[in-house]
């Protein structure tokens, strides 16, 4: 029992890892990128975020086709393909390429949080692989190519599929939690969750670079924001599911992320090593949405997790888009950074209306029964009990024992 719950983990930390290098190690080899103008790197930051919700929309029907082993199967075979062929040359293959290996990405992210249930292991992979693209990327292309920086993370999918092939078939995850969770607000935060994430992902060495900062230095900060996320990715799995004010939770967790984008945007270049330290901290949100989608979908969680990532990452598409048509035509970083502070605020409320419990329905009252003598039950108040609610006795009942069950400042009563 113990050693499978044990593999278990270690093939969910496996395949997290191969969830962002594909995109990180994109953001920093982008400005090296000769096929990469300014519209083609604005699109590509936003095509992962597309081809990742469109890719969740049909994970189920795949999964339901092929069975969940083989579609990872396909799926990390896929992704290795698609990283080799967008380094081939031009824009044509990297947009094609790039494309390709994020619909791969969506799959496994969609199945994932199925596997999972909670386990930190999931957002600590994805953090760890993130990390690992942008540190590992800017030195291959500095040793060697850009070419060379992108394509190595192939050989990573093609390990995992090997330690996949050979992964136990019983997967024992966590218990989830209890509770509800709002699925349209929890798209909405997912979304915008995102879009402040792929931004950071995308952009953070090219607003440094803009301001100043030596192009080795502001990979060293992309790489220094994505490992600020590594601790979060670790303890935020487990504060989701022991802090009772969620609200306060979501609050927190946004907090670095507005620190970050406004110090990039009064004064970049003063502490760029901050800014980044910040906005990795900020990676503690996208921790905290997977694992809420994990511990409350239970059983749905694979349509809940298509539903949530495959709308969600559409709606994050256009936000990095918006910001990048933004640059463009102002020339500047001011007023699309100004845009994700505005982001950062849709977060917190989204986040806020994810977390705010529900008020059960109340229970329909029973129809008294024609010649039943009525009893007065006790709602709130005992004194009071005749303007309230009132029940019937059946007819086969001369005595009837109230129960009075109080939680918090209701009192509850039934007929027995």
């Amino acid at each position: 029992m113990y050693r499978a719950t044990a593999v278990s983990t270690a093939m969910i930390f496996v395949l997290a890892l191969n969830l962002r290098p594909a995109v990180t190690s994109l953001g920093a080899a982008l400005p090296d990128i000769p096929a990469a103008g300014s519209l083609v790197a604005a699109v590509l930051v936003a095509l992962p975020l597309w081809a990742i919700g469109l890719g969740g929309w049909a994970t189920p029907w795949l999964c339901g086709r092929a069975g969940t082993h083989r579609t990872v199967t396909f799926s990390l075979l896929g992704l290795a393909g698609a990283l080799l062929g967008r380094v081939l040359g031009g824009p044509i293959p990297l947009l094609v390429g790039t494309a390709l290996a994020c619909l791969s990405i969506a799959v496994l992210g969609t199945v994932l949080p199925l596997l999972a249930k909670g386990s930190a292991a999931y957002p600590l992979g994805l953090g760890l692989g993130s990390t690992a693209g942008a540190l590992v990327t800017p030195v291959a292309v500095l040793s060697s190519s850009w070419r060379v920086g992108l394509g190595l993370w192939a050989f990573t999918a093609l390990l995992a599929h090997q330690a996949w092939r050979r992964a136990p078939g019983e997967f024992l995850p966590p218990r989830p939690a209890s509770g509800r969770v709002r699925a349209s607000a929890l798209t909405l935060h997912f979304g915008l969750i995102s879009t402040v994430t792929f931004l950071v992902m995308g952009w953070l060495p090219g607003i440094l670079r803009d301001a100043g900062v030596p192009p080795a230095t502001a990979g060293a900060c992309l790489a220094l924001s994505m490992a600020m996320g590594l601790p979060m990715m670790w303890l935020v799995p487990g504060w989701t599911r022991r802090w009772r004010n969620q609200t306060l939770l979501v609050l927190a967790l946004a907090t670095p992320n507005a620190i970050g984008v406004a110090g990039l945007l009064l004064a970049p270049a003063a502490a760029p090593w901050l800014w980044a330290a910040t906005t990795g901290m900020g990676m503690g949100s996208l921790a905290f949405v997977l694992t809420t989608i994990s511990l409350r979908s239970k059983d749905s969680s694979l349509s809940l997790s298509a539903v949530v990532q495959g709308v969600g990452y559409v709606i994050a598409g256009f936000g990095v888009l918006a910001c990048g048509w933004l640059h463009t035509h102002t020339g500047g970083w001011r007023t699309p950074l100004m845009l994700v502070l505005a982001i950062l605020i849709g977060q917190v409320i989204s986040g806020h209306f994810t977390v705010m419990p529900r008020r059960p329905a109340p229970e329909p009252l029973s129809e008294p029964q024609p010649d039943a003598p009525e009893i007065a039950l006790v709602t709130r108040s005992i004194k009071d009990a005749r303007r309230h609610r009132t029940y019937s006795l059946l007819p086969q009942q001369k005595r009837a024992l109230v129960v009075f069950t109080r939680s918090g400042d209701d009192i509850r009563s039934d007929v027995r």
